[in-house]
């Protein structure tokens, strides 16, 4: 399944004209990516940021966006380039604490001098902020965005609609993980 805010996250970016590069656990969802507006799709890996610095063609990037969480974004802070962004929005590996250095103080936890290059710019996001006196939902161009979503612009369609008996099947793919974005069960 591609999550939905890494569908909009595509889609916001290649609507700007940025090169898009993203990572699945499944080959399998790589023409998803691709049809998506998605340059290059990689395979996800233990160690991702050792393993693309390894592939000859691999130039630092612009910004990272992780989705997964504390479990990765170490690894993410080395895949950007100096004044580089990385936004931590998500936390699809757990709630983890952020480990330390690989060694015996592995377990005091993340150690930003050691563990982030110099110049790299860490953010946070976290969708609950929105509509607080910080994040104001105005901030936000929905109308804009529900423009490009009106033009064909921005793909914002469910990956299937199921009729109310249908559901028993809506729940069997989103179990095997078949689903490749939100699913819509009408009721009529």
């Amino acid at each position: 399944m591609i999550i939905l805010i890494c569908k909009a996250a595509i889609n916001l970016a290649v609507d700007t004209g940025a090169v898009v590069t993203a990572t699945t656990r499944s080959e399998a969802k790589f023409s998803a990516l691709t049809g998506l507006g998605v340059f290059e799709a990689v395979l996800e890996t233990p160690n991702l940021s050792e393993c693309l610095r390894e592939s000859h063609n691999f130039e630092k990037f612009d910004a990272v966006l992780d989705l997964i969480g504390n479990s990765t974004v170490v690894y993410s802070l080395q895949l950007v380039r100096r004044d580089g962004l990385v936004c931590l929005a998500g936390w699809l590996g757990g709630l983890d604490p952020i480990k330390g250095p690989a060694g015996p103080d592995e377990s005091r936890g993340f150690n930003p001098l050691l563990q982030t290059a110099s110049g790299v710019h860490l953010s946070f996001f976290g969708s609950f902020v929105f509509g607080t006196t910080e994040f104001p939902v105005s901030d936000v161009p929905l109308r804009g965005i529900v423009q490009k979503v009106a033009d064909g612009k921005i793909d914002a369609k469910p990956w299937r609609t199921f009729k109310f008996n249908e559901i028993h099947a809506a729940h069997r793919a989103m179990e095997n993980g078949e689903a490749n974005g939100k699913m819509v069960v009408t009721v009529e």
